[in-house]
């Protein structure tokens, strides 16, 4: 009878996987970097998750190292048919995506996405198997049968690429976790610590191998062992390049900024234009320590090798906050001045997105469309001028001065601009510029949220647990406002909007139309991982745990934190994904009253 089960099983699967290839069609059947993928989605065929009379198709992107791609593609009508194009780049190794038309979703089956592999001559370059295991976790969820698939992935990339340090890695903390030998997971522990070995002594003293080295430790959950093996850089290879990054830094945390000045400007006698990169990082703090103290020819000496002639694309930021530091330290106005005109005048430079850097690549840039960058564009020429004003006002040039503090304050200007523009009016004992500037922040803040507002009926929430295990009552959330926040506790932008949550709740938390539900929802996270949450003592909102893999799916995001305001009908009103700082309060304070205000009408 298992048999019989099992048979018909595989007959299941078999008819999925043909009626997914006919829906869904990739060409070429082994794309290599450098040519052009097409996507053609048959909604006519059997099986289609989206209909035939959609008007609108959007390929998502579930996983992907096409950093060079949107994370989202409009397919474009042609026939009957779906198709969208794109070229891989040189890096590029695997991606996987499901179709998207509003609410309804294609996909090849229930734990699965269509996939992207990218080959050479018909064989998946390095990293395709293990790219492909780690995109399991967007496919799958929790699922309890991820690690084993993943780990006959790990063993894949392996028998094509031996060498591969991070498949090897992965596979033997896959094999750790699977032993239930104590005497097994030791032998296998010190495999893993001599793969991680190995790969320290063949270049200790490059950047991007001892990255791999503290990448290889966290792999294996031995976090702690990151700090020795930094020591052993800085003790031994103290002239290797992180061995001086590493020593720079570490002098840098101490409070006796002379002794401090004293040893760089020592160090600084070893400097060749061979190594000059490695000592960037001494002239930086340098830099600030003789601004700090208003030594201006040796605060512009070391600014100097801050920048070089080499393709950057952070040069423009760097002169910016080169300006910025003499600004506030009230010094050399002139260069200040010099250097954030510098920075406007090459403002279509400034970086849009993850800049991503890998020793064999290079600098990867993101997609971004244009819209978006003229947006950063703008901001970041408005946050310029802000500087200039500032500039103008410590040489009583008040003219120029508030020139440059009109252009500044513009609707898409940042806090930071509109902080400096409301400095200056203050300075300059102008009441009614301040109040004028208040009210205008308060519109643009308004204005924002009012264009923010979606309306889509949320997912059901009945896969939320206490920090008891018990489950969410159904009843405690019926006619409330829902501000519900997903987080994982190895998610770093997570920890960082907590505080800013905890202010939320304080304000509203003796409200009775509105819950709070800041909820553990990250792969790799458990309830015991959520209970054990140091936060927990820190914070007093309530904490919740996820247990459906799919809830990512069902709010449509892939990246922590993501956060939803849900009004009192159970519809999604806002959706807030990735963490954006200190202006994170004010905009979710300004949604949470919109949905107040409705509800009291």
């Amino acid at each position: 009878m298992k048999k019989m089960i099992a048979m018909i099983g595989f007959i299941l699967l078999a008819v999925t996987s043909v009626y997914a290839q006919q829906r869904v069609t990739i060409t070429p059947a082994y794309p290599e970097r450098g040519q052009t993928v097409t996507v053609t989605f048959d909604p006519s065929a059997p099986g289609s998750g989206i209909p035939a009379t959609s008007k609108d198709i959007t390929l998502v992107f579930s996983y992907s190292n096409f950093y060079n791609l949107p994370w989202r593609m409009k397919m474009h009508p042609q026939d009957g048919k779906w198709t969208t194009s794109f070229v891989l780049a040189d890096y590029t190794v695997f991606a996987t995506f499901y179709l998207e038309s509003g609410e309804a979703v294609d996909k090849p089956a229930k734990d699965q996405h269509y996939e992207v592999p990218v080959y050479k001559n018909k064989v998946p370059v390095e990293n395709g198997y293990l790219y492909k295991a780690y995109s399991l976790g967007a496919q799958m969820g929790k699922s309890p049968l991820l690690a084993d698939k993943q780990g006959a992935l790990y063993k894949q990339e392996l028998a094509l690429y031996p060498g591969n340090y991070e498949a090897k890695l992965r596979l033997l903390t896959y094999e750790i976790k699977k032993s239930t030998s104590p005497a097994q997971q030791l032998q296998l522990m010190e495999q893993a610590h001599q793969v991680i070995t190995n790969r320290f002594n063949a270049d200790p003293g490059n950047s991007g191998n001892l990255n791999k080295v503290t990448m290889g430790y966290l792999i294996i959950g031995e976090n702690t062992r990151l700090d020795s093996i930094r020591k052993v850089v800085m003790e031994r290879y103290p002239e290797s390049a992180p061995g001086r990054e590493l020593n720079t830094a570490a002098r840098a945390r101490g409070k006796d900024t002379t002794a401090q000045i004293a040893f760089f400007e020592k160090e600084l006698q070893k400097e060749t234009p061979d190594n000059r990169e490695s000592f960037v990082e001494m002239h930086n703090k340098l830099f600030h320590y003789y601004a700090a103290r208003k030594n201006s020819d040796k605060a512009l000496y070391h600014a100097r090798f801050l920048t070089s002639q080499q393709p950057d694309p952070y040069k423009a930021t760097t002169w910016q906050e080169i300006a910025q530091t003499l600004q506030e330290s009230n010094i050399v106005p002139d260069s200040a001045r010099a250097y954030a005109q510098r920075a406007l005048d090459s403002v279509h430079t400034y970086p849009v997105g993850v800049i991503r850097y890998f020793p064999e690549t290079g600098y990867i840039y993101p997609y971004a469309d244009d819209s978006t960058k003229q947006a950063v564009y703008r901001k970041a020429s408005h946050r310029l001028h802000a500087l200039l004003g500032l500039i103008d006002l410590q040489q009583h040039r008040l003219e120029e001065a508030g020139k440059h503090m009109e252009l500044a304050v513009q609707a898409d200007a940042d806090k930071a601009t509109l902080d400096d523009a409301a400095a200056f009016y203050q300075q300059t004992g102008n009441a009614e510029k301040l109040a004028m500037l208040a009210e205008f922040r308060k519109k643009i803040q308004w204005e924002k949220i009012l264009q923010q507002q979606i309306n889509k009926p949320a997912p059901v929430l009945n896969s939320f647990v206490d920090m008891q295990g018990k489950p969410v009552s159904a009843a405690s959330l019926q006619g409330k406002i829902i501000v519900i926040d997903f987080w994982a506790t190895w998610c770093i932008p997570c920890m960082q909007e907590m505080p800013y949550l905890q202010q939320l709740y304080d304000q509203y938390k003796n409200n009775p139309d509105v819950v709070f539900m800041i909820t553990n929802s990250g792969a790799r996270n458990t309830l015991a991982d959520a209970q054990g949450w140091s936060g927990r003592k820190k914070y007093s909102f309530p904490v919740y745990y996820n247990t459906d893999p799919e809830i990512g799916e069902k709010f449509r995001f892939n990246i922590i934190p993501a956060s939803y305001m849900i009004d009192k009908k159970g519809n999604i009103r806002f959706s807030n994904i990735g963490f954006e700082g200190p202006e994170v309060l004010p905009k979710l304070q300004g949604q949470l009253e919109l949905l107040l205000q409705e509800s009291s009408k």
